[in-house]
């Protein structure tokens, strides 16, 4: 009776755990988004959760389900489902095991891989909740990998993982294979001790047979942890994944862009909402160089000056430019090249940055007012009002000759857009600096 009590205290611990992990993910969910709800015990506690916040505050949301069991208890509880036909402001879900200090996942011992990766890599912010039993030093410890196989020569797909020494297990249910939402198999594989779990990724993906795996291995914005008293710990992702733009960074990877010999100092430029942020840290990901957001660099004055709507003048911008000039200096002395981003509108800005600089290559988002203002209009949480955007554009000039600077259009991707500037790096269209 002891050892059954002892056990029943450690589930108890292990639902405060989940509960305050969701509870606390909750809240992140405002009115009028689109939010992936994922599969598995913790992401129940955050559907069950949700659902309240809905019928209690009439939120207006969208829902999309990572499973058929999942869509079926959120439409119990009143929740929207939509399909995934387009970009999620958040997906929240449960993992098997959170490595510590990379915030690497397993997932997918529900048998949702796919479906939870295919939500995951479509949220602008993915937010992994766990209790804190599932926090790892190493991917494999404690959890099985699930690798989704196609049913057509399983037991073919099933040698290939072995040959990896993955020891591969298809997983059963009522004596027959276990069939996922999506029509496939899962094979449970053990993690070697030692082995690296971007090759194990790799070596997956050249297999035929296998169409997902229980490995995630970047985009994670946060991890929120429960503990047994209710309590909870935030764990950061990095800042590509904090901005949701890791299934970006991955496809720019893959893509295998031949990069300048010497690492470049690039100010990417343009007016708000151009989407600076975002090509300026697929850039420096990509170039393996540090990365600066000039709005960073604005002192608190500008900051409550710019939310009370009001413009900036050329003396409130000399402290913000100042301090443009010393990072993109600083990176010249260490040689190790840099990514900032900032609008800097007009060519005296540019010239003064430079001044104390020195040169640097110069990359404007160009984009048309009606993209720009659309753009504007879809932010959550941004200081630059669209009342703005005018004032911006009529002080925009346009980089001019002599400025060392590449041009490109918004209307592409992110992909595509950094895939222009490197060309035009690699072209030798802009200096070495």
């Amino acid at each position: 009776m002891g050892r059954l009590k002892g056990a029943n205290r450690m589930g108890t611990d292990f639902e405060n755990g989940k509960r305050a992990a969701a509870r606390l993910a909750v809240g992140l969910v405002e009115s009028g988004m689109r939010v992936g709800l994922g599969t598995g015990s913790t992401a129940a506690h955050f559907i069950d959760q949700l659902g309240a916040r809905v019928r209690a505050e009439g939120l207006d949301i969208e829902c999309v389900a990572t499973s058929d069991l999942t869509a079926a208890r959120a439409e119990f509880l009143g929740l929207r489902l939509v399909p995934l036909d387009g970009s999620l402001d958040l997906a929240v879900d449960g993992a098997d095991e959170v490595e510590f200090g990379t915030l690497r996942l397993i997932k997918g011992l529900g048998g949702a891989l796919l479906r939870e990766k295919l939500v995951a890599q479509s949220a602008r912010r993915f937010v992994v909740i766990a209790d804190r039993s599932k926090l790892v030093t190493r991917l494999g410890a404690h959890s099985k990998l699930p690798v989704e196989i196609v049913r057509h020569g399983a037991d073919r797909t099933c040698a290939r993982l072995a040959e990896l020494d993955l020891a591969p297990v298809l997983r059963a249910n009522a004596g027959s294979p276990f069939v996922s939402d999506g029509g496939h198999f899962i094979a449970d594989c053990t993690m070697p001790k030692g082995i690296v779990p971007e090759a194990v990724e790799s070596a997956l993906r050249s297999i035929a047979g296998v169409v997902g795996t229980g490995l995630f291995l970047s985009g994670s914005a946060c991890a929120i942890i429960g503990y047994p008293d209710g309590s909870t710990r935030q764990f950061d992702g990095d800042a590509v994944s904090a901005a949701g733009l890791a299934p970006a960074a991955a496809t720019l990877r893959c893509l295998g862009l031949p990069k300048p010999d010497i690492p470049p100092l690039i100010a990417v430029m343009g007016v708000s909402a151009s989407g600076k942020s975002t090509i300026g840290l697929l850039l420096a990901e990509l170039l393996g160089v540090p990365f600066c957001d000039g709005d960073d660099l604005h002192p608190e004055s500008n900051r409550e000056k710019m939310h009370s709507g009001r413009p900036l003048d050329d003396e409130d911008r000399m402290p913000w430019l100042h301090r443009i000039a010393m990072r993109l200096a600083e990176w010249r002395t260490r040689r190790c090249g840099g990514v900032i981003v900032s609008s800097l509108l007009t060519r005296r800005y540019r010239d003064l940055v430079r001044g104390g600089a020195g040169p640097f290559t110069l990359v404007h988002l160009d984009g048309s007012r009606d993209l720009l203002a659309a753009r504007i209009a879809a932010r959550r949480g941004h200081f630059m009002p669209a009342s703005l955007l005018d004032s911006q554009l009529a002080a925009l000039e346009p980089p001019q000759a002599g400025e060392d600077a590449i041009v490109v259009s918004i209307d592409e991707s992110p992909v595509g857009i950094v895939r222009s500037i490197m060309r035009s790096l690699q072209a030798g269209q802009v200096s070495a600096n």
